[in-house]
């Protein structure tokens, strides 16, 4: 395979207008790497002649032929195709990034290739939006899992808490494999509940997180809806404690945190159709009284 020449990057440089602070690596339909620049080579390690020799199964190993196959469907079909997605450098680190990829075809030749703008996907807003429903705490890790592809973004934290770098380790439908046989037909339930429309769950399971121990595990997650459809979930993980070790909370102080946690995702309403009585399945004036009775204030759940 002729390497490309400099008319045909000139020609590929004209068509994916990128800035110097993102990525472009070029692939044909197998996925093999017909150009990167040297933005996508320095983030990757790997120097401008390594890179061409490689498919993008090396740098990208969570994904399987079949989803390269899907993205690249997706691309011609539609002009154009946005996911987030890992890539592995050369010293084995993982870190999210969004691709959003592009056809060309080399005119001379008539080969077809998927041009793909790279960054960092800490800076986008889905990864944005996923970290600020959680606290910061290294005992709180963040996910947003998108339905349609099936890409998944994990927040560092969670990776450290969970004990792995594989985001596909983390996906909703993985996690029972860290539950005991009870807790996970209760954790099946309620992903079946996520896929029939808007759900949202906050239940305490107890799971196998870093190092194989047994943790107290509080899982906030809800579906987001588009069209009446469900697009994706979000959602984080609190570890509440070591199972077995330390005391547990309160019942008191539980329906607390309970509540402060619905009152920041409904922005501070209480009542209507979008406010927190209806996340809770409670009448609004009870809801009233019980934050007085917990000494629920307002800077409790507008100050994060």
């Amino acid at each position: 395979m002729e390497p490309l020449t400099p008319s045909q990057i000139a020609a590929i440089a004209h068509q994916v207008v990128g800035h110097g602070a993102e990525g472009l690596v070029c692939h044909n339909l197998t996925g093999r790497v017909r150009f990167a620049n040297s933005h996508a080579c320095t983030s990757l390690g790997y120097p401008f002649e390594d890179m061409v020799t490689k498919s993008i199964a090396d740098y990208t190993p969570e994904w399987s032929e079949e989803w390269w196959g899907q993205h690249c469907k997706r691309t011609l079909d539609n002009g154009n195709d946005s996911l987030f997605t890992y890539h592995c450098n050369q010293k084995g680190t993982s870190y999210p990034v969004e691709m959003r990829s592009i056809p060309h075809i080399i005119s001379d030749t008539n080969e077809q290739l998927i041009c793909t703008l790279i960054r960092r996907a800490q800076h986008t807003k889905r990864y944005i939006s996923m970290l600020e429903h959680a606290e910061t705490s290294h005992r709180i890790g963040s996910f947003d899992l998108n339905v349609l592809d099936q890409t998944i973004i994990v927040s560092a934290n969670l990776f450290a808490m969970m004990g792995t770098q594989q985001a596909n380790d983390l996906r909703p439908s993985r996690i029972t494999e860290r539950l005991s046989q009870e807790d996970a037909a209760r954790w099946s339930a309620e992903l079946v509940r996520f896929l029939e429309g808007f759900h949202r769950m906050d239940e305490t399971f107890v799971m196998r997180a870093a190092a194989g121990k047994k943790v107290l595990m509080q899982v906030v997650m809800w579906s987001r809806m588009e069209a009446g459809l469900v697009t994706g979930i979000t959602g984080h993980y609190q570890m509440v404690e070591q199972a077995g070790k330390e005391g547990m909370i309160s019942l008191e102080e539980s329906q607390r945190r309970h509540i402060i946690r619905a009152l920041r995702y409904t922005n501070g309403r209480v009542t209507g159709p979008n406010g927190a009585g209806r996340l809770l399945k409670i009448n609004g004036k009870t809801l009233f009284a019980r934050m007085k009775k917990l000494k629920i204030n307002r800077e409790d759940y507008t100050n994060r």
